[in-house]
Formats: structure tokens, sequence, C-alpha cells
């Protein structure tokens, strides 16, 4: 079966300060702002994770339109999670596709040179403007938003401890998350990854 697609969605919490500046690909927004420490990335994890709320922080401008807030989440397949640590952080927690299917919106990609460029940002109120994302197109990694394969929420996404499917720490904070999740009685096949896994996977 052909996977370019995953079945858990993940939400990286070592996304940089200050916000989403203004930016075309992720290499262009890491010269602008660095991912959060990892002891800060994992504090917000287990943030969430108590709460049990994905928060809508994030705005973005689409021309002159700015977005309403938004929370997002990520379809990337486990193997292609190492990618976007650089720009994102080592922690993330990853839901379960059902409960994103009915809440999130997939981003569409919008080349900031495509014939209709204008046309779909000039100012008109588009039911779907808040789900638009200008990036380059360009094959190499780092050069474009759409390998991040984004998925929206305007709004707070309040989800269930039964809809998480997986955390990703770095090593050392394996074990606290570990008993973060026991006394917060989330289930216990909920799969606790150490980065390690993921890089020499």
């Amino acid at each position: 079966m052909q996977r370019y697609y995953s079945r858990i969605y993940w939400h990286f919490t070592g996304s940089p300060k200050g916000g989403h500046e203004p930016a075309s690909s992720p290499d262009e927004l890491l010269k602008k702002s660095n991912p959060k420490p990892e002891a800060e990335s994992v504090e917000i994890l287990l943030s969430i994770l108590g709460s049990r709320v994905l928060e809508a922080t994030s705005t973005e401008k689409v021309g002159a339109y700015e977005t309403k807030a938004f929370c997002s989440t990520t379809d990337i397949p486990f193997k292609d999670l190492l990618d976007h640590a650089d720009y994102y952080g080592k922690a993330a927690i990853g839901f379960k596709a059902e409960a994103v299917h009915d809440v999130f919106l997939p981003v569409l990609y919008l080349s900031a040179t495509h014939q209709l460029r204008n046309e779909l940002i000039d100012g008109k109120k588009h039911p779907l403007m808040d789900f638009i994302k200008i990036t380059d197109f360009h094959p190499e990694e780092g050069h474009t938003f759409y390998r991040e394969r984004e998925w929206r929420s305007t709004g707070d996404f309040k989800f269930t401890k039964e809809q998480v499917a997986a955390i990703v720490v770095p090593n050392q904070a394996v074990k606290d998350v570990r008993s973060f999740l026991m006394e917060h009685a989330y289930p216990e096949d909920i799969s606790i990854l150490s980065w390690r896994l993921i890089e020499e996977a």
C-alpha cells in the first residue's frame, strides 16, 4: 500500500517564537527565528496534554488578509519527522486521523507566482481564505512549506485522551512524559517515542 500520508497527525510544540513570521519556505522562516529550546517544547507539550486543548494562537498574512487564529497539525509520515526538527523542534503530539478529519481542513498551498494568485487573495472574503498558504514550490528540502502537509482548525481544538495516538520527545524527556500520562490517566496504549528512534530508524 502506498504510504505518502500518515494515519497520525502531528503537532510540533517547538515552533519558532513570535508566531509565524512572513516567509515562503521553512528555510526563510529559520533565518528569522529559531525553534524553542527542547525543555520549553516539552513543557508546552505537557501543558497541552494537561488541558486537553490545542489553542489557536497562530495567524498568517495571505496578501492583505490576516487569517483567523488557528492551530495546526501535519500529515507527515513517521519516517519524515526527522526532516522537520530543524524548524519545529523534537517534541510532538500525534493525534488519531479521525480526530483531525472532522475538525481540521488541509491547507491549500498557492505559488507566489500562480496565475490565479491575485484573483484568490485580492481582498474578497473567500470562505477558505484561512486555509490558504503561499509558498515556493521547490524540490530541495527546506524550500517549500508544501512538504509539511498542514491541516488547520480555526479556533481551539479540544481533544479527548483517547484521541492521542503517540508522543515524540527528546530522549531525556521520555520518562517524565510516561509518568505524566500515568498520573493523568491517559490510555496505556499511547506510544511514547524517543527522538533517538527517529534518528536511528
